[in-house]
């Protein structure tokens, strides 16, 4: 989850004066409570892999229910690592250490280190680091039942697999995080120079850029290729013809066979990829992978990704602009903060802006995602509304302009298949309400919140095969939510923009 991990950590950093440790310790006892409370869930990690590595030893037959199994208390382990992570900031006073341990003189004075807000969420990279050493036997073991001696069974290392998530991480969540604590650093070392328009105008540039050229980035990070030549890519760059799409170029993300996935990248076409992991390409059938890669033309069709970046400047903005009206209106009525509190002002609006990308961007996004499912049917549609197969001499509309049967029913199974292969649970539902059901049920739907489960999204295709008009009204109602919220944002800015003045929303942003 990496949003979660971005706000977890971005509220670590914040110039928060952390709690001191407990009963008047010192440095060295908190950062040994610290060790300790890191350790105790390392330890359950361990035990689980212990079982499961063991499981699939006297019965391989059941890697399936063992992996699924498995796959639910790791993520049950990621709730408690993050428990660990704010406790031994707010409770062991590993925060507070780092705050007074990591000073440099500066000016005549002592400041914070450069960078050393990342000292704060250590506990967090040494629990992410420690998980992937001690999962890794687990998902060798997995992947060796899965493939055997196929040619895709060769798994990695343990230090290819550590940096094949050190990679995504970087991207993912060091990345943003590691701009926010270069921003903290500036305003520290040098707050005359960050408190001017130039200095703002600039950082929003620099970020706009790095948006741009961000795809650029990711082919060496994550280790991308491009798709060599043959049947599969003269069968998708056709599709992309067919479908007036345009791209860089079609990637690779050698996982091996560990992820089915694939994505799109990039604003604009120059520097737009569709990527595609090794596995999906592996196992796919042809019409599945095409129906997927249509699904990432759509993002592109209907502009989500100009959308969202959008929607997020807009709501980031109202955002600032609320919590600078509720200061000014605090200061109004002589409410002031206790001395040695006025860190803590800045947690709010991290909370809030978590709380509001979950929440609203998440509804956005689920939406969005299903407009992509529907292009993805169109993608392998033919211009017959009620045809029951399509054969080698089946026409399909350019541009994705029909919506057949057949196309919806092939696009539902490519997410069935995407489903399964990475390991989740059964798409059926048995019908029986049980604590441990609903408990899987909320696990799955947290896991989810951004795209919508693949069980939702594959009845609501099969649901526009016998009632086609419902299509027509997800569309003009999805087309009526991005329209309202875009207005309804700028109208929130406007407003509040004249209620705190536009002066010092600008020093706000």
């Amino acid at each position: 989850m990496p949003i979660l991990s971005i706000f977890l950590l971005t509220a670590a950093c914040l110039p928060v004066e952390w709690p001191a440790p407990p009963f008047g310790l010192g440095p060295g006892a908190s950062a040994g409570l610290t060790a300790a409370a890191v350790l105790l869930p390392l330890a359950a990690a361990f035990a689980v892999r212990t079982w499961v590595v063991r499981a699939l030893r006297r019965t391989p037959d059941r890697k399936v229910s063992i992996g699924q199994g498995y796959g639910r208390l790791r993520r049950v382990l990621f709730f408690v690592n993050l428990g660990t992570v704010v406790l031994s900031i707010l409770g062991l006073g590993w925060g507070w250490t780092t705050q007074h341990t990591l000073k440099v003189t500066w000016d005549l004075e002592l400041q914070l280190a450069p960078f050393a807000e990342l000292a704060v969420p250590l506990p967090y990279f040494v629990l992410v680091f420690g998980c992937w050493l001690i999962y890794y036997d687990v998902d060798r073991a997995l992947h060796h039942l899965s493939f055997g001696g196929a040619a895709g069974g060769r798994f990695w290392s343990r230090a290819g697999y550590f940096f094949h998530h050190l990679r995504q991480l970087a991207l993912l969540v060091a990345f943003p995080v590691g701009l926010f604590v270069t921003q903290q650093t500036l305003t520290r070392f040098a707050p005359e120079a960050s408190e001017t328009d130039w200095y703002r105008a600039g950082s929003v540039g620099a970020v706009l850029v790095l948006i741009l050229l961000m795809p650029l980035l990711m082919k060496p990070l994550l280790g991308l290729r491009s798709l060599p030549a043959g049947p599969t890519r003269d069968r998708i760059e056709a599709l992309a013809r067919r479908l007036h799409f345009r791209c860089a170029d079609l990637l690779v993300w050698p996982t091996h066979g560990h992820t089915a996935n694939a994505m799109i990248v990039g604003l604009i076409p120059r520097v737009r990829y569709v990527i595609f992991t090794d596995r999906i390409l592996e196992e796919m059938p042809d019409d599945e992978l095409d129906a997927v890669f249509g699904h990432e033309v759509g993002h592109a069709r209907h502009g989500h990704i100009w959308f969202y970046a959008l929607f997020l400047g807009l709501s980031m903005t109202a955002l600032a602009a609320v919590m600078l009206l509720v200061v000014q209106e605090l200061v109004v009525a002589g409410v002031t903060v206790p001395e040695g509190y006025s860190g803590w002002v800045t947690l709010p609006p991290v909370v809030l802006a978590a709380g509001y990308v979950f929440l609203v961007f998440g509804f956005l996004s689920r939406r969005c995602e299903r407009q992509a499912d529907v292009f993805g049917c169109r993608a392998v549609s033919c211009g017959d509304p009620a045809c029951t197969g399509h054969h080698a001499a089946t026409k399909y509309p350019d541009r994705g302009a029909g919506l057949c049967p057949t196309g919806i029913r092939t696009c539902a199974r490519a997410l069935e298949r995407v489903f399964l292969m990475n390991g989740y649970d059964e798409l059926e539902d048995s019908g029986r309400r049980t604590i441990g059901g609903a408990v899987r049920a909320a696990f799955g739907w947290l896991r989810a919140w951004q795209h919508s489960t693949i069980p939702r999204r594959v009845r609501f295709l099969l649901s526009l095969i016998d009632d086609r008009g419902r299509e027509r009204r997800f569309q003009r109602r999805l087309v009526v939510l991005r329209w309202g919220l875009a207005i309804g944002l700028i109208a929130a800015i406007v407003l509040l923009g004249e209620l705190v003045t536009w002066q010092e929303l600008r020093k706000a942003m």
